[in-house]
């Protein structure tokens, strides 16, 4: 048995704050700024602040 570490990244849901739509990201692996406090929807793109 192999221990894959991309597969064990925890993956929260959340509702996008503009298109009101759900996506997901694996925290913190998916962090698009240095902190890992803000995330991009996957639907129409926006930045959104999760912490």
């Amino acid at each position: 048995m192999t221990n894959n570490s991309h597969q064990n990244l925890k993956r929260t849901t959340v509702c996008c704050p503009k298109c009101g739509r759900q996506t997901s990201f694996a925290f913190p692996g998916d962090a698009i700024d240095e902190e890992g406090e803000f995330y991009r929807c996957q639907h129409c793109g926006w930045p959104f602040h999760y912490k």
